[in-house]
């Protein structure tokens, strides 16, 4: 076990560790109470990662806490470095085989619990034999109690009693119920393998069913922190021949040194350019749809790519004081601020375990010395109080639906991780949706062009065409595409590209063109709103700006989430006056243009103040706040880091079913309100049946049944539900 991360100059210090050997989440809400009452503060519990984070007094306090965590069975593996976390997760990790050994116990259990399960729909068959269904129950039951037992364990150690608890119980209560019964020769009546099977693998598989969803969900920290390159080019000296330099770990960069940068490097760290030019691609940092070109004094920003062009920068920033170190910090401080989901049914059992066994004991005790039961009769009623208050209605309450309202979701190419993310996206009021490339398509278009001074607007265009030919920046072939019909007149007798400042031709007849942005507008003194100008002989004789397409359902799904009542906002990095373009097509008037990655993430934790928020990104510089966000939204398109940070994935690249996630949410959570309603109301009125005798063990085990009927039939209706907007809801509202 390495040593976890702690700094004995803080009074109160944060420690993270990893945490293997969680198997749902329940057991990080037991982790959560141990960790306050062993007198950690402020513990968060990541189930997905593992990492667990707290803060102590003292160093020895933290050697205490952990070897506590230990005690429970859990096995702390690592210590969490924010920078790098998830590095050294492999394959053969305790969760990766903890997560086979989920499989094999699933599979094991459904397989012995299928003919049992078959014997209900043939009356004569030897599946019916009592000794044969105690061979096929008795592995399961075993699989059972080692499988929910440790986690009822911990949690009783804790003081909660979880879900776990009560699965336990009622398949302990059946299956010594069926042995006794069995060994004593008792009636058939009071043998109920079949049930306790049952208990066992529809819960499990439930289990396995949240396990998978969330297991899939790669860490976002471990994906950004995957961007920063390997390595740099590091200059050392300077002889004759030219420039001196070595191959270095990027650990190694520090502050001052100069590093080589050439085109497609993936710049090292923040830097300032000490000669050459740049074309760089930020819109992980700024979300700047368009490549920004630098230039001698100009700020990179490590991360980001170069994509024309080579310079030589000066460091100015390394290791956790870098643009992209604050990104990944945010990502994780994001994702310990998330709040925990309080189950239901974990808050029931708390009060509704410990009612049941003493109801039992008063059952079988009292029956015997004040109402005259024998000893049998009053077990018999003790145990049918334990199997009818089985808790398999209330564990089957939220995975059946969850898992219909998962699959129903990944038929309609919407991909969701998690049942507590339907919880939370039922619950949003309001949807912040970044521009470039989401409410956009991320190809560049020319939205404006102009021509000054007389110019042929299509003599204008092909001349435009004719230089970017010569060039391969990203925007050069925007214009050659977009220009590809337009033909022109001019020959060129010789062409020149400056990096970072725009091109340069002389036709046959001596005129010289130039053509470009910011750069070539502030050497001839050009004051126009484009992004690049054509300049002849000196004088602006043509002008074009540049902007994303915005998608073709965008107004659409605008309209939709209006008429589910939601508020929407636009929170980009772009500039205002592109991001204010797309806000009036898009009717939206919240508007936040110009916004850094941290600004993103301040803004929304204020919308989310007053109300939960849904956020909808692609980009790198999305993730803090995809993971901030009640529920972060990505596309299929979407970088990595975005889709691992984000909890719901539009699979199929379009925004089109995001009001479709957002009404089978609220259709999955109202389905398991009434799941669990029926659940506590099955056992609310069963109970006290059973204590007055009126339900028998085997009459308790078929309730239970016809109680797992209602509840999966209800969750089933999902599947069946309507997700489509109603042409009335559509058009009530724009």
């Amino acid at each position: 076990m390495h040593q976890p991360l702690s700094d004995p100059r803080r009074p109160q210090q944060k420690v993270t560790v990893k945490v293997a050997g969680m198997h749902c989440t329940n057991c990080a809400l037991s982790l959560e109470k141990h960790l306050l009452k062993v007198g950690a503060n402020a513990p968060s519990v990541d189930y997905a990662t593992g990492h667990t984070s707290f803060s102590v007094a003292s160093p020895a306090a933290t050697h205490d806490i952990v070897k506590s965590i230990q005690r429970l069975g859990y096995t702390v593996t690592e210590g969490s470095n924010i920078g790098s976390a998830g590095a050294g997760e492999h394959s053969d990790s305790p969760d990766h085989d903890h997560n086979i050994a989920l499989y094999v116990k699933a599979a094991i259990a459904a397989a012995l619990t299928a003919p049992m399960l078959l014997a209900m729909f043939l009356p004569h068959s030897v599946l019916h034999e009592p000794w044969l269904q105690c061979i096929l129950a008795t592995p399961v039951f075993i699989i059972g109690v080692l499988h929910f037992g440790g986690s009822g364990v911990r949690s009783l150690r804790a003081g909660v009693a979880n879900m776990d608890v009560l699965i336990c119980l009622g398949i302990v209560a059946g299956y010594l119920s069926s042995i006794i019964s069995l060994f004593a020769g008792l009636s058939h009546e009071m043998i109920f393998f079949e049930a306790t099977s049952s208990i066992v693998t529809f819960v499990m598989i439930g289990h396995l069913l949240e396990d998978r969803a969330v297991r899939k969900t790669t860490s976002a920290i471990e994906s950004l922190a995957a961007l920063q390159p390997r390595r740099a080019v590091r200059i050392t000296g300077t002889d004759p021949d030219g420039v001196s330099t070595e191959e270095i770990d990027t650990a190694q960069v520090a502050l001052g040194d100069l590093l080589r940068i050439n085109s497609g490097d993936t710049i090292p760290t923040d830097g300032t350019i000490e000669r050459g030019t740049l074309s760089c691609n930020e819109t992980m940092i700024t979300g700047e749809s368009l490549p920004v070109d630098k230039q001698r004094g100009d700020r990179v920003i490590g991360g980001s790519i170069a994509l024309e062009g080579s310079a030589i920068i000066r460091a100015c920033a390394v290791g956790d004081d870098t643009v992209l170190a604050s990104i990944v910090r945010l990502v994780h401080e994001a994702h310990q601020r998330k709040p925990q989901i309080q189950r239901l049914g974990d808050a029931v059992s708390a009060v509704f375990v410990p009612g049941v066994i003493v109801v039992s004991i008063v059952v079988l005790v009292g029956g015997m010395l004040f109402f005259g039961l024998s000893a049998t009769e009053a077990l018999v009623r003790a145990l049918a109080i334990a199997v009818v208050a089985c808790p398999c209605a209330m564990g089957l309450a939220t995975p059946t639906a969850i898992m219909v309202a998962l699959g129903r979701a990944a038929t309609s190419g919407i991909l969701i991780r998690g049942g507590d993310t339907l919880e939370r996206l039922a619950s949003v009021k309001q949807i912040g949706f970044d521009k470039t490339g989401t409410l956009t398509a991320g190809s560049l278009r020319v939205t404006h062009f102009e021509t000054h001074n007389g110019t042929p607007p299509d003599d204008a265009r092909g001349i435009i065409a004719a230089l970017q030919r010569h060039s391969s920046h990203p925007i050069a072939k925007a214009l050659v595409r977009e220009f590809s019909s337009a033909r022109s007149s001019e020959s060129f007798s010789s062409v020149t590209e400056s990096k970072g400042i725009g091109l340069e031709g002389t036709n046959t007849r001596g005129d010289v063109y130039a053509c470009g942005g910011r750069a070539i507008m502030e050497r001839y003194n050009v004051s126009l709103p484009a992004d690049i100008v054509l300049i002849k002989n000196g004088r602006c004789v043509a002008s074009l700006t540049l902007e994303d397409t915005v998608r073709t359902e965008a107004t659409q799904v605008l309209k939709e989430s209006h008429a589910l009542g939601l508020s929407t906002s636009i929170i980009s990095g772009d500039t205002t006056a592109k991001t204010a373009s797309v806000a009036q097509q898009m009717g939206i008037r919240d508007v936040h243009a110009e916004q850094l990655p941290h600004q993103k993430l301040e803004l929304v934790r204020a919308k989310q103040s007053d109300s939960p928020i849904a956020y909808v990104g692609d980009g790198i510089n999305d993730a803090p706040t995809l993971a901030e966000a009640s529920v972060g939204i990505s596309l299929s398109s979407a970088s990595d880091v975005a889709m691992h940070s984000a909890q719901g994935i539009l699979a199929v690249n379009t925004l089109h079913n995001l009001p479709a996630a957002i009404r089978l949410a609220r259709i999955t959570v109202r389905t398991i309100k009434q799941n669990l309603f029926w659940a506590f109301f099955y056992n609310i009125l069963a109970i006290p049946l059973a204590a007055f005798g009126y339900i028998s063990p085997l009459a308790g085990a078929l309730i239970m049944t016809g109680s797992d009927i209602i509840i999966v039939a209800n969750s089933l209706r999902i599947k069946l539900a309507s997700i489509a907007p109603s042409d009335r809801a559509t058009s009530s509202r724009a």
